[in-house]
């Protein structure tokens, strides 16, 4: 096996890792109704958190892996999902499909929620409704990791 062949097959892992997680947490977002009170509504709001970091954290290995400038700005959690959603041609194809760009910016808004508003009241419709944008999100992306997992697939 080549370095390059190396090189290939932990990036393909740390996608497929982080894929499976991002999966495994909405499944769990899904798996409690967020109405039947604060522990359940708590276990939600962590679950749809956990999915979008595993999400994020393909999205930046992504461009770490080409050697694409590190983000900066007050914004880059925002525009390292909207530039998923655009292909790099000769680099990299579109990773996150652009009709749930918006679920997954709902997810990222929620998680920056989640993470900074200490004190605020879960409200367990608005979680129902980012577990649902979540299920959309996956669903419509997962074509898009398998095509990514399978061109990070080492020559046979």
């Amino acid at each position: 096996m080549s370095p390059a062949d190396v090189r290939l097959s932990v990036i393909r892992n740390d996608v497929l890792r982080d894929w499976t997680e991002v999966r495994r947490q909405a499944e769990r977002a899904g798996s409690v109704d967020p109405a039947r009170g604060g522990p359940e509504a708590a276990f939600v709001a962590l679950a749809l958190d956990h999915s979008y970091q595993a999400l994020e954290q393909i999205l930046l290995g992504v461009e770490r892996a080409l050697f694409l400038p590190e983000r900066t700005g007050d914004r880059w959690h925002r525009a390292l999902l909207a530039d998923a959603t655009r292909e790099l041609p000769g680099i990299r194809p579109i990773v996150v499909p652009t009709e749930v760009e918006r679920d997954w910016e709902h997810l990222l808004g929620f998680r920056h929620f989640l993470r900074h508003a200490y004190a605020a009241e879960l409200d367990p419709a608005r979680l129902a409704k980012n577990v649902d944008r979540l299920r959309k999100a996956v669903a419509a992306t997962e074509p898009l990791m398998m095509a990514l997992l399978g061109a990070l697939a080492p020559a046979a």
